[in-house]
């Protein structure tokens, strides 16, 4: 449940930072792309963390 709520937030946030972006650099705000985007480093932040936690448990 955990990782189904990092990536729904991640999707709402990536959105607003997306249209923000776009409006800061005067360019047309695409939804598809963001989305694109914001779900791949959602994933990618998802599973960084179980990475680092599976190294550390190998040391000990």
């Amino acid at each position: 449940m955990r990782y189904v709520a990092v990536i729904f937030w991640a999707v709402c946030l990536g959105q607003v930072a997306g249209f923000i972006g776009g409006a800061l650099n005067q360019q047309t705000f695409s939804p598809s792309q963001t989305m694109i985007v914001t779900v791949v480093f959602a994933i990618i932040f998802s599973i960084i963390p179980l990475l680092l936690d599976s190294d550390k448990k190998n040391r000990a």
